[in-house]
């Protein structure tokens, strides 16, 4: 059992690296690509900026701890890690552009609904993506 272990411990590194990696670069993303700025935001007690962030990011991780389990490789993974940031992009542009064009402007008024709703469809949209992944 202690050599499985020890042979599988630098995959689980490498993976969970990689994916960290993913993780901060999508957050890093997704902050300078919405007009409202998430993290002043949730240093101040912005709960509308939190709830959102929160469940758009939920909706990135979770299709890519599908990834994980079905990649066959590091970059594999990455590649729809990648995939699973700009559809979590695009979720955020077509509701702010199309069905709510003053969404960001009610984060900024720590207006939860509006956190919950974007939030909500992020991690909606990141399980059916999820789903769609895995061959």
């Amino acid at each position: 059992m202690f050599d499985y272990f020890a042979s599988a411990l630098p995959h689980f590194l490498s993976y969970f690296g990689a994916a960290l990696a993913l993780a901060v670069g999508f957050l890093t993303l997704y902050s300078f690509s919405t007009p409202h700025k998430e993290f002043a935001l949730i240093r101040d007690g912005n709960a509308a900026a939190a709830t959102q962030l929160t469940g758009t990011f939920l909706g990135f991780a979770i299709p890519v701890a599908i990834v994980i389990s079905h990649s066959v490789s590091i970059p594999d993974m990455l590649l729809w890690g990648v995939v699973a940031a700009l559809v979590q992009l695009a979720v955020f542009v077509v509701i702010s552009r199309f069905l709510f064009k003053a969404i960001s402007q009610k984060i900024d008024e720590n207006c939860t609904s509006s956190g919950i709703f974007v939030g909500g469809m992020g991690l909606g949209v990141g399980i059916l993506q999820a789903a769609c992944m895995v061959p």
